[in-house]
């Protein structure tokens, strides 16, 4: 199955280059097409407030601190600012971006090594086309710097590992600890279970007890303390504690979760999801190996202990959320390359094949023949697509169906065992294209924050900041907003009267449902509604859509 041109030089390296190419494709092309949502807001609106400010050590969000997340998450994006030229959506996107890139080219690293170069470029095509790798690397966020330091690491480890002196222990713990300073000790978790694993498989665990390794964690966790520490010393009225937020957002939420607790099963369905649509491919590999334990040869035993001891880790966990467990996807993707190219049991590797290609064989159909669906659609939501996005749909689908209908054949002729993964994997890569580069950003035009903001902008351009109130401290709002002071945040209720006590012209931004809560204080006002944010039919977020309110005057309170 091994029929990669591996000992042609030219061909290998075309192969190679177009395999990173395509990556790069997938992951930057049209990646500011798409207004800021969720907590990318955060992210954007820190980073203007530490260029607005020149003060890179105390982020904020609206004058507020916000330490919830390390400082060099903010600082990656300070960085590539004057590359772009302006601080917007691909901007703050982009080092989510690079460290897909960089993830990849880590796991056809470890691939390569471990095995062989068909190995590793199997490992990265089926990352690139795992679902929860490709939107997270396409958001804006610490995850992915996560999930790439953490790899990082592990690949330093297999590299050095025989050398057990402090210069490669040193170099290991910097790297984790660096990838700490972008989200938290998950970039360092992840690769001391990985390496636990490892030194269990090689039964070297004595040769790591040593004062080089001792002394080389001393030093990267005082680099990672460093930053903390200097924010601390210089925070005069900041008010957060950068190490207390890092306890708190680690080890805290690990063992006493405050927020995103879920049930200690949940995993069982978000790693299928992050992994879609490879889902039984997964399956399969983890059959095949289990039956076949004790003959597997040490990296395949590595391999399968290293994906149990990070789920473990992450269910051990008090806090959980599907992206937490991001750091397996570069495990389950060595995995199921390891499966399509090395399998144990072929009555196992075939009909994980047929079924794989099945599942996208019925996604591609219903892909190809969308048009047919949306009556249906209508008449439950009331949505109606426009033409070019049911179009872009059934094009890439149908351009997958393709591949995948002589993926089926050479299946059931069992002729072209190293083709099927690759036919499978084009069709899958065809459609991720299709909706991530062309669909996802005809979908934007019923996305209403950023068409309001700019409405906004220039009817309340002669208004005073300290006139212009939120119903909470919304970044993406801030953001958009891009005000050189603080809007008012009408969430602490203590500014709430000083606000409407201010004489003349006002401007409240307010969510539909925040004004339940702000209505008693209102009373009295002479308010009108400037302007509303669009909210179709089939929106089921109504509640979190935007109105513009001007209030003239004082209020009287009746």
């Amino acid at each position: 199955m091994n029929n990669l041109p591996e000992d042609k030089p030219f061909l290998w390296g075309l192969l190679v280059f177009l395999f990173f190419l395509s990556a790069c494709v997938l992951l930057f092309y049209h990646l500011g097409c798409k207004s800021l949502w969720g907590s990318e807001g955060r992210w954007a609106e820190v980073v203007r407030e530490m260029l607005l400010n020149h003060d890179f050590f105390h982020p904020r969000i609206n004058g507020e601190p916000y330490f919830d997340k390390p400082l060099f998450t903010y600082w990656i994006i300070v960085l590539f600012v004057p590359v772009f030229g302006k601080i917007n959506e691909f901007t703050v996107r982009f080092p989510s971006a690079l460290s897909g890139l960089w993830a990849i080219g880590a796991t056809f690293y470890l691939g390569q090594q471990l095995w062989n170069r068909t190995v590793g470029i199997f490992a990265g095509l089926f990352l690139l086309t795992s679902l929860g790798f490709v939107f997270w690397a396409r958001t804006a966020a610490a995850d992915m710097e996560n999930m790439a330091f953490a790899l990082l690491a592990v690949c330093w480890y297999i590299r050095f590992r025989k050398q057990k002196n402090f210069p490669a222990y040193l170099g290991f713990y910097l790297i984790c600890f660096l990838g700490a300073q972008f989200k938290g000790l998950t970039a360092v978790a992840v690769p001391a279970v990985v390496v636990l694993c490892d030194v269990a498989v090689e039964k070297t665990w004595k040769e790591h007890l040593n004062i080089s390794n001792l002394l080389a964690l001393g030093a990267g966790a005082a680099f990672y303390a460093a930053p903390f520490i200097y924010s601390r010393a210089t925070s005069l009225h900041y008010g957060e504690k950068g190490l207390y937020m890092a306890f708190r957002e680690n080890i805290l939420r690990f063992f006493m979760a405050f927020d995103h607790r879920e049930p200690f099963y949940v995993y069982f369905y978000y790693l299928p999801y992050l992994t879609v649509p490879w889902f039984f491919l997964l399956a399969g590999y983890i059959v095949d190996r289990i039956t076949a334990y004790s003959s597997m040869e040490k990296s395949d035993r590595w391999l399968l202990l290293s994906m149990a001891a990070i789920f473990l880790l992450f269910t051990a966990s008090s806090s959980r959320r599907s992206y937490y467990i991001l750091p397996i996807l570069p495990f389950t993707a060595l995995a199921m390359a390891t499966f399509v190219t090395r399998p144990l049991h072929q009555g196992i590797w075939r009909p994980s094949l047929i079924v794989q290609n099945m599942v996208l064989l019925c996604i591609s159909a219903t892909a190809t023949f969308n048009s047919f669906l949306w009556p249906v659609v209508k008449r439950y939501s009331g949505y109606v697509p426009p033409p070019n996005l049911t179009i872009s749909i059934a094009s890439s689908g149908s351009a997958a169906l393709i591949l995948l209908l002589i993926s089926l054949f050479l299946i059931l002729k069992q002729r072209g065992k190293s083709s099927v993964p690759v036919l499978m994997i084009g069709a899958t890569y065809m459609m991720f294209a299709g909706f991530f580069l062309q669909q996802e950003c005809i979908l934007e035009r019923d996305r209403p924050l950023k068409p309001f903001i700019m409405e906004l902008r220039p009817m309340i351009k002669r208004v005073p900041t300290k006139s212009i109130a939120l119903s909470k401290n919304m970044a993406s709002v801030v953001f958009y907003m891009d005000r050189k002071g603080s809007l008012v945040n009408l969430e602490k209720h203590k500014n709430i009267s000083a606000f409407l006590k201010k004489n003349g012209k006002k401007i409240l931004i307010t969510r539909r449902k925040d004004m339940k809560r702000l209505e008693r204080h209102l009373r009295g006002c002479r308010m009108e509604l400037l302007l509303k944010s669009n909210s179709p039919p089939w929106d089921k977020r109504a509640g979190k859509r935007l109105d513009a309110l001007v209030i003239e005057g004082t209020c009287v309170k009746r």
